[in-house]
């Protein structure tokens, strides 16, 4: 975690947002090229865990999901492969309007985050944490938890702009004084009832 403690800031989803698709689902098919069986166990296992649970415990379903990585014996050098080869996936419209005080806040796990956010330079960092074995510490960095998470960590920054592509992220877009919605390479201005590309 990286803490930039400015006054103002504008705040921005990861995936789907300023990144071009899903990290969580480019990781798993990243590692279905690298360690197809080990992925292949941890796909069965989360998709059965899916339907037991549904949306009641999301976090044991993403911990199952990706429970592969930490049977890799080099995760480090993984990761940074894996960076190295989706790093192209930041959108040209980010980079271009990029501020050194600029907040992230995702559901995807630290693991990734955190080193992709180092290669941009951003220094704000809120997302998903999890041990060295996986587990997830806390809650899962999503809905509501983004803004209690976020108050946690700036107590006193004022949020100028806010990004998001999806509907569960209503609350964080709220905190700002200009909310907006990200479709694809298209933004446009948050209001009540707007269309989300992600309506969950």
């Amino acid at each position: 975690m990286y803490n930039y403690f400015g006054d103002k800031m504008n705040i921005y989803d990861f995936d789907n947002t300023i990144y071009e698709g899903d990290t969580g689902v480019d990781m798993v098919l990243y590692g279905l090229k690298k360690h197809p069986f080990k992925v292949i166990k941890c796909i069965i296992l989360g998709l059965k865990l899916r339907k037991k649970y549904k949306s009641s415990n999301i976090g044991a379903v993403k911990e199952e999901f990706f429970a592969f990585l930490y049977q890799i014996k080099d995760l480090d050098k993984f990761i940074d492969s894996f960076i190295d080869s989706h790093i192209k996936n930041i959108k040209p419209w980010y980079k271009s309007q990029q501020k050194e005080n600029d907040t992230i806040i995702s559901a995807s796990y630290d693991l990734w985050i955190n080193p992709f956010c180092e290669r941009l330079g951003i220094k704000n960092i809120i997302c998903t944490k999890v041990d060295d074995k996986g587990k997830i510490i806390g809650e899962n960095c999503k809905g509501e938890e983004k803004v209690k998470r976020f108050r946690e960590e700036f107590p006193n920054a004022e949020v100028l702009e806010s990004y998001s592509d999806s509907s569960t992220d209503i609350p964080m877009l709220l905190l700002a004084k200009k909310p907006f919605i990200v479709d694809g390479n298209k933004i446009k201005p948050y209001s009540e009832g707007s269309y989300f590309p992600i309506d969950e």
